[in-house]
């Protein structure tokens, strides 16, 4: 979100309109933002907490009934999308999102 005002101010500097109708469409749209917050589908999100779980990738395809090789796909998206490296990494960063 902040990349958006960012680039919306050096648009309206450089005065260059397209790029500030695009940055303010970004800014007007609540879901970028909360894209921006969690960028994780809710699949992902499903995948992720049984993961922090300790549940090992068979276990989280029995217990959504996917196959194995889904979750791995999930599993590498979550950490692309996040920037983590490993299934500790993605437990510390899910359990700290997940605290009140």
């Amino acid at each position: 979100m902040e990349l958006a005002r960012a680039a919306a101010a050096e648009a309206r500097r450089l005065d260059m309109p397209g790029l500030l109708r695009t940055a303010d469409t970004r800014l007007a749209d609540p879901a970028a933002e909360a894209r921006a917050e969690d960028p994780l589908t809710p699949r992902e999100r499903e995948v992720a907490g049984l993961v922090a779980q300790a549940l090992s990738n068979r276990e989280v395809a029995r217990t959504l009934v996917l196959s194995e090789r889904a979750v791995e796909c999930h599993l590498r998206s979550i950490l692309a999308k996040t920037g983590l490296t490993t299934r500790t990494e993605l437990t510390r960063w899910y359990l700290q999102r997940s605290q009140p």
